[in-house]
């Protein structure tokens, strides 16, 4: 199991147990009840006790026509809150109990937004930049006609940038430590001719972030 697969788990795993003792005396309620619950908690920013709703009603309704809109409001709202690890995990929810060929378009764009809004450290997420354009990519070409296309070719061309932008780094510095041969590599890995850096607005870091970058 990976780093990502195991932190899902032990969130997963932590929000099942807490939400075996906070609703401790509430059970086999209707569906309709535990939507409004989920609701209810997402309008006031509590996750922790959406997230035991949601497990509450999955488990007691799994065939409840509500389902499906529950976990696309837990997917955006854990979006909305940043818990993009979560969301990961509620779209895998999605598409293993609802996904069809007319819905997947749709959850495989948010996967996508969910990366691109998780990519806020250029200079250390290296893999979750190139995950991202691996799933751009393969967006681009499972979904040509694609109503979102637009969006997602405009998170490539940022993603892209910022991926230009780190090979120049990484050329730097195998240069500064005279080890040219390393940055002849990145520098002859993919075309970067069209790459003019003064033209380019730099990525801002917060300035005691910036110390470290």
């Amino acid at each position: 199991m990976n780093i990502r697969g195991f932190l899902i788990a032990v969130a997963i795993l932590l929000t099942f147990t807490y939400s075996g003792c906070a609703n401790k005396g509430k059970f086999n309620q209707s569906d309709d009840f535990w939507y409004k619950d989920i609701i209810k908690y997402i309008e006031i920013g509590d996750m922790d006790h959406a997230d035991e709703s949601y497990i509450s009603l999955e488990t007691e309704h799994i065939h409840s026509p509500i389902l499906p809109t529950a976990t696309l409001l837990m997917i955006q709202a854990h979006m909305k809150q940043e818990n993009y690890l979560l969301a990961d995990h509620y779209m895998d929810r999605y598409i293993k109990l609802f996904g069809t060929s007319d819905n997947r378009e749709y959850i495989d764009f948010l996967r996508i937004k969910s990366k691109y809004l998780g990519f806020k450290r250029p200079k250390r997420d290296q893999k979750l930049l190139l995950d991202a354009l691996e799933l751009v990519n393969a967006y681009l070409y499972d979904y040509p006609d694609s109503k979102y296309r637009i969006y997602v070719e405009t998170m490539k061309t940022n993603l892209t940038l910022a991926k230009f932008e780190l090979n120049l780094e990484i050329i730097a510095l195998y240069n500064k430590l005279d080890k040219p041969k390393g940055g002849e590599f990145y520098k002859n890995r993919e075309d970067m001719s069209w790459f003019k850096r003064d033209e380019i607005e730099r990525p801002k870091v917060f300035f005691l972030r910036a110390m470290f970058e």
